[in-house]
């Protein structure tokens, strides 16, 4: 990874953790609403996240494979992106097809349900890094596993968000962390 893409990276992480929880709060305020701006939001919003967990997630596995050389993850980035685009495309699919909804909606929880499952081993799989990613290794595997917990189980799904939002920040301080070491002269 190049500094300039390493520091977007970092952008990128701060923007989705700042827009996460005004995202879900509203998502939840418009829940019901069928009108076509309301479902067009709620269109734009998943899109925008789906976008933005993937090329986080995508961000995130380059640098782990580029600057590490660590394919620990690799699996468990890969399904969780996966995860994230079906339950994504359920989702939109759901908003434009009412009959659907609810069928799609359980369909998509089902998948978010196993996107916790393995959120909770990309955790525990990242905890094998040799570097201590500026000290944040251990809180930022930690958080993705709470995470995956509360997404998992369907009932703490707002705290997740929470958390994910935490983990985000985190993520986004690991790219600031690895483009300053870019930036700094060898010794």
């Amino acid at each position: 990874m190049t500094y300039k893409s390493v520091v977007t990276a970092g952008w990128v992480a701060m923007f989705s953790a700042f827009i996460a929880i005004p995202f879900s709060y509203l998502a939840f305020k418009l829940e019901g609403n069928t009108d076509v701006t309301t479902v067009a939001l709620q269109a734009s919003m998943q899109l925008l996240g789906t976008v933005l967990f993937i090329v986080l997630t995508g961000f995130m596995k380059k640098l782990l494979n580029e600057q590490y050389s660590f394919h620990d993850t690799d699996r468990q980035i890969n399904l969780m992106i996966m995860a994230n685009i079906g339950a994504g495309i359920l989702v939109l699919v759901g908003l434009f097809f009412a009959p659907l909804k609810e069928t799609l909606s359980i369909a998509a929880m089902v998948i978010m349900v196993m996107l916790g499952i393995v959120q909770i081993q990309f955790g525990y799989r990242l905890l094998k890094l040799p570097n201590d990613l500026g000290g944040m290794l251990k809180p930022f595997c930690y958080s993705n596993m709470v995470t995956g917990v509360c997404i998992a189980s369907v009932i703490l799904i707002i705290v997740g968000v929470v958390v994910s939002a935490v983990s985000d920040l985190m993520l986004g301080t690991i790219f600031f962390s690895v483009a300053k070491l870019m930036r700094e002269p060898e010794k």
